[in-house]
C-alpha cells in the first residue's frame, strides 16, 4: 500500500519529536508526557509503515523493579499501517505496541508547517491515565540526516 502522491506522501520521513503534552477534558490541566524535554522518533516510510518511539529524556538503568516499571511507563513505541482518512487525516492500524491497549486503529490529526509537523488526537484516554480525557498533541521537526 505505497503512500504515492497523496497529501500523507508529505509525511515520509524521519521526524524528531519537540513537544509531548496532553491536556485533560475535565480540568484543563496541561502536562508535558515526557518531561520538558523529550525524545522521540516517528518514522513513516513509503510503503506506508509508520513507526512511534518516544520517551521521557535522561533516563537511567534500572537497579530494581520499580524503576523497571518506572521506564516502561516514561515511554511509548508502537508501530502499524497508515492510511489516509482525509484532509489532515490519518488512521493507524497499529499491529505491534509496548502497551496493548494501543493495538487496533487510532486516528490522528495534522499540520504540516514547513519542517514542522503536529499531530493531534482526537479527545480520548490513554493507557496512562485510565479513565481520564484528555487531547494529546505532538510537535515534531523533520529530520535531514545528510543536510
Amino acid at each position: 500500500m505505497p503512500v504515492g502522491n497523496s497529501d500523507l506522501a508529505l509525511l515520509v520521513g524521519s521526524w524528531r519529536l519537540i513537544t509531548a503534552e496532553t491536556t485533560f477534558s475535565d480540568t484543563g490541566e496541561r502536562i508535558d508526557l515526557f518531561g520538558t524535554n523529550p525524545e522521540g522518533r516517528m518514522v513513516l516510510t513509503s510503503d506506508a509503515r509508520i513507526m512511534f518511539l518516544m520517551a521521557k529524556s535522561n533516563r537511567q538503568p534500572p537497579t530494581h523493579d520499580v524503576e523497571r516499571a518506572i521506564l516502561f511507563d516514561e515511554m511509548v513505541a508502537y508501530t502499524g499501517l497508515v492510511r489516509l482518512d482525509g484532509p489532515g487525516r490519518f488512521i493507524t492500524t497499529i499491529d505491534l505496541a509496548g502497551h496493548p491497549a494501543w493495538r487496533g486503529e487510532q486516528l490522528r490529526f495534522y499540520t504540516i508547517d514547513g519542517d514542522r509537523l503536529t499531530i493531534r488526537t482526537p479527545e480520548q484516554t490513554q493507557p496512562r491515565f485510565p479513565g481520564r480525557l484528555g487531547v494529546g498533541v505532538l510537535e515534531w521537526e523533520r529530520e535531514h540526516p545528510f543536510a
